[in-house]
């Protein structure tokens, strides 16, 4: 057995020797050929430890030197571990070469030593190969987390829905599960992981800049259709036929009953209005009224009006006829959804809408508003045409974070002019409540019609308004319906249904009664709904009271038929005893409600305080409990009904922040019309004479603070924490929302008050009121937020304002909440909470708190963008300087969609708000109302703002550049390039972001003055050109030569300077703007960034390009030549009465 085993073993050693043998001559052939100095195997590792080197070396260069976190504290470890291990390897590499590869023996001495040393060749590379692996693991993971960061900050500033956000985490999860099976491929791994999140988050950071949050506010606030109401409109009347052939009956809105054949009729005409409609919807166009019925009536009876076809159609009708409703329920309705799409055909159907509203915001009531909904809606839809809407915009580098400044108007006629959106899809537009538009009618009216003239096959447009002459003349010809009359039935329906539940609440009236009183209100209502509101809830109440059939009747038979005199007959059935509570409750809902209702619970409190002015100081600071809580909701609901007459509804809270919240608003939007009618609003002032309701929102207010202690008003929703600021109006802290709006509310001055009144207020209320607030917040907000104690709060800053139109530029702002109320009263410019009187010493503050400074600075300049002519602006510069803040002071903000921190010198952005825009004459009263606005623009703010800052150190840093020319192609018109720009005339980065290049006519005086100075003219020559006769105290200022009071050692301010008018420099009416033509400051048409299209630049601008274009029009038109100078014309202005206003504007 030993002797096999011996056997076996000599003869593995011979194996094993002749397998060594034929290695050392397979290497030493390979060395001898090859003519190397080694063999390949030692190259390739070579090759692989010098880059490894290299590569740890550049990790741990780039690696900071300390502060490391643990996963950069493991990548450095692994290597300087893959870097030790390299060089190991490298030099047992080099030991293995041969040194004479000509010399037999040295190679044959390399074969063997490499032979001997492959052991702890082979173990040095399979350690060093496992460290690669695990540092390829670790930068690998890093980058995935860092990636995955940056996309968690990027999903946390722009608003996405939930549905989105999981969209894109999952398909960044699947590519990190694929990353790891092939983690070497990072760079194909970053490509898809772009393709996957950086389009849609470019797509989604676009669509929220022209998104406002309150867009669909008044569609949502819109009742919905009652049961089986406005159905006939879609799906037929009931028991109808289409004959043609049949005239249209009487007047739906006649005051008897109609007899059967006058049924018949009506049904068919009805029909007739339904098939218009629905052909309108399905088709192209609708036929022409010779192919469907010739009618013996006027085209303007039963609203069938002979149609030109084409792709609008009007809703039209009296106020509170359902024309809202009726809207809304076309937009909901499937039926709706299904005509469309047999229009669209293959093409994709996209849906939009956008409901004016009178009480909203300026978004919700201007063109720029309706254009950016419409639009956020249609990129919504097919975000593939973003990058067609906003070319510049979609390639800019989302890395480097520049604030988006969009220009929805020009993008929005940029999609409808390129044709591209209409490739594969068609559209159309419900828009709803022309007559709510801020702005000139007809100006909408032309831009509606160009929308769908311009695109006929492929977009269809629905408008809604009253019967307004601007709207029936303008949209003469289109299809229309007259809502109020073909809506009989639909009344019936609403009617007989309510009696049905009040029938229950009855033992005096019967079935038939109901019945017998439905058929006279139907008759009566003449087809408005809010007057059939009214009237049932006046008989509801009679039944509660135990009225009979008799008692109701006359309360019908009292009702006027129109709606103004309806509301004149409820405002005039307020008992004596109970008008001023009741005119109180109504001015105190139209003044605070600020397009959102009011919680019940404040009415509560306003009576309190109507007994007891104190009542809201001696509250204990006290949540209230559920039984004393019910009982006040109560009482104070059953006040409103019994005092307000039906002016005012009580509902369920949209947003609850209490058990059994509910919300107080007005009835309909007329019914704040009908307040602000000049002898209504006489009756309410001279009653409310001593009243202040300020005061009554203010204290109502803190009442309401103290009693509640919520979650829902005190906190935001967790998840909307790092996507909103805390001052959001829709998403933020209700407490902080409200607080904001009740302080600007205060500051501007009640609607229902006699100016004497509101100039002569004491400002003790700053004090007192915020001093409230802040007790408040200091024992609700802590205990919410935690460790950080930290609020965002979004700082607006106004810019590129027209007569009725502004942009907000929104930036954040990080305090703590110990800061809330002194930067609240920073923005409204709260002048004396800051002055040595007040709560916070401005002076102490600069000195010990820079930081603090520095948000009241930031926060004040975005009241200041909003306000600079006003006198709290004025008062509240002059307070900062005086306690040592300069003028050349450095506004820090911190833009939201891009983190981007941005700097500007507070003196310049006045100097350059001042002289590109002015204070129009326009703000003097509401556009389309006669009521006066209650700003007060007192005349020299210009002048006493400038002479402000130069008392205090303002500097001469200022240029305004004219030229180059442009002549516009077609128009006979020169106008000529402005910027302004430091003192050597280089644009700044405000000229930049704020106040771009403009283009103005060529004979403005300013432009004449400019050209004897060389096309430049600086910060002198413009107080000389603006303010002729006051100028040299100004320069006096600049050269530091001016008056000192003996007493307090500052400037003395020019003793005439409130009568000192600067001019506005630059007119709207001759400045040209995209498009070629002039703006309509009501149409958002404001963007002074865009090159002047349509024109021709002059090769040469000189005086030559001036005499030119003015012998070329002498050429033309003798006499042109003398045309009157373009004076300046006055910026600042003096309060005017209303009945002045046609004669200062030369009507």
């Amino acid at each position: 057995m030993i002797e096999a085993l011996a056997v076996v073993g000599l003869a593995s050693n011979i194996l094993q020797l002749i397998e060594c043998g034929y290695k050392v001559i397979v290497m030493a052939k390979e060395l001898h050929k090859s003519g190397q100095e080694a063999t390949q195997s030692n190259e390739n590792a070579t090759f692989v430890a010098q880059e490894m080197r290299e590569l740890s070396l550049r990790i741990m260069n780039d690696l900071p030197e300390s502060d490391l976190n643990d996963d950069e504290k493991a990548l450095c470890l692994l290597a300087q571990q893959c870097s030790q291990l390299s060089n190991k390897l490298l030099v047992l590499l080099d030991s293995l070469k041969v040194r004479d590869p000509r010399r037999k023996r040295d190679m044959v001495t390399a074969v063997f030593r490499n032979i001997r040393k492959r052991g702890e060749r082979d173990q040095l590379q399979t350690c060093l190969d496992n460290h690669r692996k695990q540092l390829n693991m670790q930068m690998n993971r890093m980058s995935r987390s860092d990636l995955i960061r940056r996309l968690e900050h990027t999903l946390s500033t722009v608003s996405m829905s939930q549905q989105d956000i999981l969209y894109l985490r999952d398909h960044v999860q699947k590519l990190e599960q694929k990353s790891m099976i092939d983690s070497a491929n990072m760079v194909a791994f970053l490509r898809k992981l772009q393709e996957v999140v950086e389009v849609p988050l470019r797509q989604f950071t676009i669509l929220q800049s022209i998104r406002d949050p309150r867009m669909h506010d008044r569609f949502e606030n819109v009742e919905i259709a009652h049961r089986k109401t406005f159905e006939w409109l879609l799906d037929g009347p009931e028991n109808s036929q289409d004959d043609g052939d049949q005239e249209c009956t009487e007047n739906n809105t006649q005051s008897q009953t109609p007899n059967s054949d006058q049924t018949r009729r009506h049904t068919r005409a009805k029909h007739r209005q339904h098939k218009q409609f629905v052909t309108w919807l399905q088709e192209g166009s609708i036929p022409h009224p010779n192919d469907v019925t010739s009618l013996n009536i006027s085209s303007n009876e039963h609203g069938l009006e002979r149609s030109r076809g084409g792709s609008i159609f009007r809703i039209t009708g009296k106020p509170g006829a359902g024309k809202s409703t009726l809207m809304k329920f076309l937009c909901e309705s499937d039926t709706t959804l299904e005509y469309l799409k047999a229009w669209s055909g293959e093409k994709n159907l996209i849906c939009a809408k956008a409901f004016f509203w009178r009480l909203g915001d300026d978004e919700q009531k201007n063109f720029a508003g309706l254009v950016n909904c419409i639009l956020h809606q249609i990129l919504k839809a097919a975000p593939q045409l973003i990058p067609i809407a906003f070319p510049s915009a979609w390639k800019s580098d989302f890395t480097n974070p520049i604030p988006f400044d969009l220009n929805g108007r020009q993008a929005f006629d940029l999609l409808l002019r390129s044709g591209r959106i209409f490739e594969k899809h068609k559209m159309i537009f419900f828009i709803d409540g022309l007559d709510e538009f801020q702005g000139p009618p007809l100006e909408l009216v032309r831009k509606i019609i160009s929308w769908a003239e311009g695109n006929p096959a492929d977009l269809k447009i629905c408008v809604s308004s009253r019967q307004w002459n601007e709207f029936e003349v303008g949209f003469q010809g289109y299809p229309s319906l007259r809502i109020h009359e073909w809506t009989r039935d639909d009344i019936k329906t609403f009617v007989t249904d309510r009696f049905d539940e009040i029938s229950d609440l009855s033992t005096s009236v019967n079935k038939e009664d109901l019945d017998t009183l439905a058929e006279v209100i139907v008759n009566k209502a003449e087809g408005v709904f809010l007057w059939v509101r009214v009237v049932l809830a006046a008989i509801e109440q009679g039944v509660l009271n135990g009225d009979d059939f008799q008692d109701l009747r006359e309360k019908v038979d009292a009702f006027p038929s129109e709606l103004n005199d309806l509301y004149q007959h409820l405002f005039d059935s307020i008992p004596e005893y109970d008008r001023q509570k009741a005119f109180e409750t109504l001015v105190f809902t139209c003044d605070g409600s600020l397009g959102r209702p009011l919680a019940l619970l404040r009415y509560k409190f306003l009576g309190d305080i109507s007994k007891d002015p104190d009542f809201a100081t001696k509250l204990s600071m006290r949540p209230l409990q559920e039984e004393e809580l019910k009982r006040f909701l109560t009482n104070a609901s059953r006040q409103i009904n019994g005092r307000c007459k039906g002016f005012l509804e009580i509902s369920p809270a949209k947003q609850e922040y209490h058990r059994g919240d509910e919300d107080v608003k007005l009835m309909h939007s007329t019914v704040k019309e009908f307040l602000d009618q000049p002898n209504i609003r006489k009756i309410i002032e001279e009653r409310l004479r001593n009243i202040n309701i300020s005061e009554r929102l203010r204290q109502s207010f803190v009442c309401f603070a103290k009693s509640i202690d919520t979650d829902e008003f005190y906190f935001k929703p967790v998840d909307e924490y790092k996507k909103l600021p805390w001052n959001d109006r829709d998403k933020g802290c209700p407490f902080i929302v409200q607080l904001n709006e009740i302080i600007g509310t205060c500051t501007r001055g009640p609607s229902f008050c006699r100016r004497e009144q509101y100039m002569s207020e004491s400002t003790s209320w700053v004090l007192t009121f915020l001093n409230q607030m802040e007790q408040i917040a200091s024992q609700r907000l802590p205990k919410r937020l935690g460790s950080s104690q930290i609020i965002t709060l979004r700082n607006e800053i106004m810019f590129r304002n027209t007569p009725d139109c502004g942009f907000a530029d929104p930036s954040s702002l990080w305090i703590h909440q110990t800061q809330l109320i002194r930067v609240l009263a920073a923005r409204h410019l709260l002048f004396e909470y800051f002055d040595n009187d007040g709560q916070c010493d401005i002076r102490t503050l600069h000195q010990d708190d820079p930081v603090s400074m520095k948000q009241i600075v930031n926060s004040a300049f975005s009241g200041l963008s909003m306000k600079v002519y006003s006198s709290r602006a004025f008062k509240m510069l002059q307070m900062l300087f005086q306690n040592g803040l300069s003028p050349t002071v450095q506004v820090e903000l911190r833009y939201e969609a891009s983190g981007m921190d941005c700097k500007w010198d507070l003196w310049s952005w006045i100097l350059r708000r001042l002289i590109f825009i002015g204070s129009p004459i326009g703000k003097l009263f509401w556009p389309g109302s006669n009521r006066p606005q209650n700003h007060h623009y007192e005349q020299g703010f210009g002048y006493r703002l400038i002479e402000l800052c130069l008392r205090y150190g303002a500097e001469d840093n200022f240029t305004l550049t004219f030229g180059p020319c442009y002549e516009v192609i077609g128009a006979e018109r020169l106008i000529v390039q402005v910027h302004s720009g430091d003192s050597n005339g280089r644009r700044t980065d405000m000229e930049t972001r704020y106040f771009s290049d403009i283009y103005i006519d060529y004979h403005l005086d300013i432009v004449r003055r400019a050209r004897k100075k060389g096309g430049i003219l600086t910060l002198r020559d413009l107080l000389a050109y603006c303010f002729p006769h006051d100028f040299y105290h100004l320069y006096e200022l600049l050269d530091k030569k001016h008056a000192v009071s003996p007493t307090t050692g500052r400037v003395v301010e020019s003793p005439n300077s409130h009568s000192i008018i600067m001019p506005i420099l630059f007119p709207e009416e001759n400045r040209y703007f995209e498009g070629g033509g002039f703006c309509d400051p009501n149409l958002g048409n404001y963007d002074d960034k865009i090159k002047p299209k349509h024109c021709r630049e002059c090769l040469v601008h000189s005086e030559k390009c001036f005499e030119d274009f003015e012998a070329k029009l002498g050429d033309k038109e003798p006499g042109r030549m003398g045309k009157p100078r373009c004076e300046p014309a006055m910026n600042d202005t003096v309060w005017i009465r209303p009945h002045e206003v046609p004669t200062l504007l030369g009507l």
